[in-house]
């Protein structure tokens, strides 16, 4: 990957003969150990530097005062960066953390210093950037060296007790006898780190031709037999996923089918939480069935959202099935009753031996099923395979052997009625694993991960008419703009009600969005003129806050305020949410179609020209921000869509049991549309077409006919609210229909330009 760094610093790190070996199954036996005081970490507001308050090591938060510690006494640091709810975080703490030997050593020779990766996601990138530069890889925990002058000479990730020992004695030996060399060396990698995370790319323009090229480099890795990206360890790539959904809503059936293979092999596999609902991480193998266990807020809204676009657009009911039980899984169970939502649930949970182990909580044997009073011969048995081994630990992780219409199709039941015996099934065996010890679970609330589920609820809510969704979304961002928001700041976590760590732009430009999204989807159209307001304010404190003094105006963001660790940096990744800067383009994009202001345009189109280089350079990782660019230069998608500077808003429903579309257009007061039959010649109808045939005249509303302030002359128009019911031709399965609205808006002064929205979707 940086090919750059391995090289200059290979003959440097030659040094150390170990290397970093892959993490394998321990006894994971906790080091017995004297009652301890608590450390450094004494008041900290995250649950995962609380898991290491009683360590042996003598953990420091981050900070200018460990920073100045290490400085003064000459120390080297060790930073441990990691989240509550790592399986391997967890580990290391039991086998060297809690270690007291270790700890002594440590103690002694580092100033060592924990970073929870889920607040502090500026350091994590840099550290872990650091970490791959010099291994290949990465992950967590996170193990890095810094000089007393704080830059970095040696990394890995999880490392066992008696390999982390020896890397010690290794390094304090160097410090001690070749201080000046490894003080050099540390400052090359800090510069070169700081030089790749600011590298420049130059715009381009986002031709047909450049989408091609990037689907192209997206979907080079994909897996044709399982799904997805990639071989083992296998993630759901959701950027990848986002931007191969966005070319199917523009009429692409190839970008839909590589898109619904990947949802497709989670749905079936074990990485899909089948009895309680949501996703895994991610895969430990190919083939999407054993899962590594911890369950992330953003998965879920990501996920969740990639699965409500496909049901928009194939009608699929595996799809909408799959979304439902996800989000009825984070409002059951990562809701806080205040509104917020939790971060993540842990792999690890309690055996029935009382030990911890990862997937304890969520793996079956026959014998569980038995006790579940679940019937050999049940719908449930004849979807997921169980054997007497099991596929992991013993025991069985739920896997379907097939698509659910097909396992209906073999049972001979309709898909409806496969589902009702499903869920009856999936249910009992709920009620049964409520009764085991839940892992645990994280409840710091993150603004940018409550604001992409916000998103992800709204869209469900219209798109699956689920109005408790869009309630749940409300009361999220009603809790950020209560407790998260103090005059003019904005606080990116709250852990018990307390908050204290400045939101990056990811929080900032994600929460801008999550509020406009609430608007795009309210029901009924009745909105809440403080959110636009508050997503406004945060578009124009963009630049103030996230922009470079030293460079000009249209530069990418950067991800905070202020400079930290290695320097300041644009994010740009999807990783392992949607980058800031995507956030903020999508967030002036959004403003711009909602109020339609010159300046509102002129920032997302610099925005986007800044950032299409560094988008196209990466797809595969900036799925995201292609979309972001590519909406801002050639229009938006979506089922919902504000159009003639915000002025129209179009809304389209489908019902394929009866083959119909709905088409609600509402229009602003003081605004008007031509009828489809103007009285004037001169003058722009409101056409809709299907397969690029217009619709017969019986199918649009009864027309206005009335002569406005600026024209003594008639009109014949539309004004307010309407709805136009469009039936669908009958077809065979997998054909693909479009439909598009043409149309001209004008006030009583001006009227805009033609503007013409295509939908497609599949029947």
């Amino acid at each position: 990957m940086k090919f750059f760094f391995q090289i200059f610093l290979c003959c440097f790190f030659i040094v150390f003969s170990h290397s970093m070996t892959k993490a394998e199954k321990s006894d994971e036996k906790q080091q017995t150990s004297e009652k301890r005081k608590p450390n450094h970490l004494i008041g900290a507001q995250s649950p995962y530097l609380l898991q290491h308050l009683y360590n042996a090591v003598d953990w420091h938060p981050w900070g200018e005062q460990a920073l100045k510690k290490a400085k003064k006494e000459n120390k080297l640091i060790f930073i441990s960066v990691g989240y509550s709810t790592c399986h391997w975080c967890h580990v290391m703490a039991r086998e060297s953390f809690e270690n007291t030997e270790i700890g002594k050593y440590l103690n002694e020779h580092f100033i060592s210093i924990k970073i929870d990766r889920e607040q502090r996601p500026d350091l994590d990138n840099q550290f872990m950037l650091v970490t791959e530069a010099m291994t290949g890889t990465g992950g967590w925990p996170n193990s890095v060296f810094l000089t007393a002058n704080a830059k970095p000479f040696h990394a890995s990730t999880y490392l066992p007790p008696d390999q982390l020992m020896n890397t010690l004695k290794q390094i304090v030996k160097l410090w001690q006898t070749e201080q000046a060399t490894l003080l050099e060396q540390s400052e090359q990698v800090a510069n070169g780190i700081n030089r790749y995370l600011n590298r420049t790319e130059a715009a381009r323009n986002i031709t047909p031709e450049v989408i091609v090229e990037a689907l192209q480099m997206v979907t080079k890795n994909k897996d044709d037999f399982n799904g997805g990206f990639g071989v083992a360890p296998k993630f759901p790539q959701e950027g990848a996923l986002s931007f191969l959904l966005d070319q199917a809503t523009r009429g692409d059936k190839n970008s839909l089918d590589i898109a619904m293979a990947a949802l497709d092999g989670m749905i079936k596999g074990g990485i899909h939480d089948h009895v309680g609902g949501g996703f895994h991480r991610y895969s430990v193998d190919e083939s999407w069935l054993v899962p590594h266990f911890e369950k992330m807020l953003y998965n879920q809204a990501l996920i969740g959202k990639l699965l409500v676009r496909a049901y928009a657009l194939t009608g699929k009911e595996r799809y909408k099935q799959t979304a439902a039980r996800l989000f009825d899984y984070v409002l059951r169970d990562m809701q806080d009753k205040n509104g917020g939502f939790y971060s993540a649930e842990d792999a690890e949970s309690y055996n029935e031996e009382g030990k911890k182990k990862e997937g304890a909580f969520f793996i079956w044997s026959q014998e569980d099923m038995t006790k579940a009073q679940i019937d050999n011969n049940s719908v449930l048995y004849k979807t997921f395979p169980l054997t007497e081994n099991g596929n992991f630990e013993g025991k069985n992780v739920l896997h379907m052997q097939d698509l659910p219409n097909d396992i209906a199709k073999s049972l001979r039941l309709s898909l409806t009625e496969y589902y009702k015996k499903l869920n009856s099934g999936l249910d009992k065996l709920k009620q049964a694993r409520d009764k085991r010890k839940h892992p645990h679970k994280d409840i710091k609330i993150i603004v940018s991960w409550n604001a992409i589920m916000i998103e992800a609820l709204a869209e469900a809510s219209y798109i699956l008419e689920r109005k408790d969704y869009y309630k749940a979304a409300r009361k999220a961002a009603n809790y950020i703009k209560q407790n998260m928001m103090k005059k003019d700041d904005l606080y990116r976590v709250s852990f018990n009600g307390n908050i204290g760590i400045k939101a990056q732009l990811g929080d900032y430009a994600g929460f801008g969005l999550a509020l406009l999204a609430l608007e795009t989807y309210a029901p009924n159209d009745k909105t809440d003129k403080s959110n636009i307001k508050i997503a406004k304010q945060i578009a124009d404190e963009l630049q103030q806050r996230f922009g470079k003094p030293w460079s000009n105006e249209t530069a990418p963001l950067r991800i905070t305020e202020i400079e930290d660790g290695l320097g300041a940096y644009p994010p740009l990744d999807d990783n392992p949410i949607p980058s800031g800067n995507a956030l903020a383009l999508k967030l002036l994009n959004a403003l711009a179609q909602m109020n339609g202001k010159p300046m509102r345009q002129k920032q997302s189109l610099a925005l986007a020209s800044t950032l299409s280089g560094h988008a196209l350079s990466n797809p595969q990782m900036r799925g995201v921000l292609v979309n972001a660019v590519n909406s801002t230069n050639n229009g938006n998608t979506g089922f919902v869509r504000n159009t003639a500077k915000g002025n129209v808003k179009v809304a389209l429903k489908l019902n394929r049991a009866t083959n119909q579309a709905s088409l609600k257009i509402n229009i602003k007061p003081g605004w008007h549309i031509n009828s489809n039959k103007p009285l004037e010649n001169y003058l722009i109808p409101t056409e809709i077409k299907l397969y690029d045939n217009n619709l017969t005249q019986e199918y649009y509303p009864k027309a206005q006919v009335k002569a406005l302030a600026f024209n003594k002359e008639k009109l014949s128009l539309y004004e307010g609210k309407l709805n136009i019911n469009i039936t669908l031709p009958k077809t065979k399965k997998s054909t693909s229909h479009k439909l598009t609205l043409n149309l001209q808006a004008c006030s009583n002064k001006i009227c805009l330009q033609p503007e013409n929205l295509e939908f497609h979707f599949w029947q």
